[in-house]
């Protein structure tokens, strides 16, 4: 069950306007396997959200450091999750305040935080946690909304056990598995225009090399 903080005592542990870059771990698969089991799918889907992160970025111009930190979002991006990080039963929430305490910059907490729609799946299915994504979403800057953009992507490019896939195949695979009248199949159905924007914007990205 999910805890009940209110904004207050939400915003004292997660602040986006004011993280800071401290000593930070490395992910890795090692590292990974010890929050999700490999025999799960969720780490085959992880590993294969990695694999596209690495093809987008051999075609994007960029620092070599902020490379790493895309793929360091890309093994991150659903570390919440993991049993071990459950908090308030919403991955992209339990994975953002892992990732902050690991000391990782804010880019990479914004879009472990807002990756794949989140904040529009919190205003349909969990308005308990509206305040904190609310008050966060306005310190978001360029960097933070291209790791969204890009995690997103790579996101929506792979199944669940890690192969690479269009949109269409991942929103069926949803619907398939879940059932149509699921809440998780009608938001993905329902943010689909969103989806496509964000993928235009990537491909737009990938187009200028």
């Amino acid at each position: 069950m999910h805890n009940d903080r209110n904004l207050q005592q939400l915003s004292d542990v997660l602040l986006l306007e004011q993280s800071q870059e401290v000593g930070r771990v490395v992910m890795d698969e090692k590292e990974l396997s010890e929050y999700i089991p490999p025999d799960r799918h969720r780490y085959k889907h992880i590993l294969g959200v990695v694999e596209r992160m690495k093809e987008v970025l051999v075609k994007i111009e960029m620092e070599d450091e902020t490379k790493d930190l895309l793929l360091q979002t890309a093994f991150l991006h659903d570390i919440g999750y993991s049993d071990k990080l459950n908090q308030y039963d919403y991955h992209p929430l339990d994975g953002a305040f892992f990732v902050q305490q690991c000391g990782f910059p804010k880019p990479v907490i914004a879009a472990v935080l807002f990756h794949s729609g989140a904040y529009e799946s919190v205003k349909k299915t969990r308005p308990d946690l509206i305040s904190i994504y609310a008050y966060n979403v306005q310190w978001l800057d360029e960097t933070d909304w291209l790791f969204i953009d890009l995690i997103t992507y790579c996101d929506l490019h792979t199944s669940p056990v890690g192969k690479k896939i269009s949109v269409k195949e991942r929103i069926d695979d949803i619907v398939t598995r879940y059932g149509a009248e699921h809440e998780v199949s009608r938001f993905m159905i329902g943010n689909l225009e969103g989806f496509k924007q964000t993928i235009e914007r990537v491909e737009h990205l990938l187009a200028r090399k």
